[in-house]
């Protein structure tokens, strides 16, 4: 059974690798790719579920509304607060109060997909399935899967 809370502590148990956060947080700035789901699709291949191409589809068009609604512009924000206003002198609670709801909007949008997979008739107990090659070219997902070792 799928979880959000399984997905969050396995997101947050793989991102601690700081390998890993420089090859997703590189597919993100230089690819648009997004984090949270090339961690749902690791999560799954873990779980040994295979995703088809047109699911994979799906997870991304689920990402990018969120991505375009919420993520992107609270970014934004985030990151003028960061480069504008540095000299307001609450500013290290600011940005800690700005970082935790990112993490809230980090948590809704992983809340989304979870629910949008368990929508999916799941093809389970596959051998070494690789989700993430349905949407990271080889040489990221190559990459990726380096720096997890």
């Amino acid at each position: 059974m799928l979880s959000r809370d399984a997905f969050w502590q396995y997101a947050c148990t793989i991102y601690k690798n700081e390998q890993v956060q420089q090859v997703l947080l590189e597919c993100q700035d230089r690819h648009d790719k997004n984090v949270n789901l090339c961690l749902l699709l690791d999560y799954l291949s873990y779980l040994n579920v295979q995703l088809t191409e047109q699911q994979t589809c799906e997870l991304e068009a689920v990402v990018k509304q969120i991505d375009r609604e919420l993520l992107v512009p609270y970014r934004a924000t985030r990151k003028q607060a960061k480069t504008r206003y540095q000299a307001y002198p609450d500013y290290q609670q600011l940005r800690a109060s700005l970082l935790a709801t990112e993490l809230e909007l980090e948590k809704l949008q992983q809340h989304h997909l979870i629910e949008h997979v368990k929508t999916f008739s799941l093809q389970d107990h596959v051998k070494d399935p690789k989700n993430l090659l349905h949407y990271l070219p080889k040489s990221l997902y190559t990459r990726f899967q380096h720096a997890k070792l």
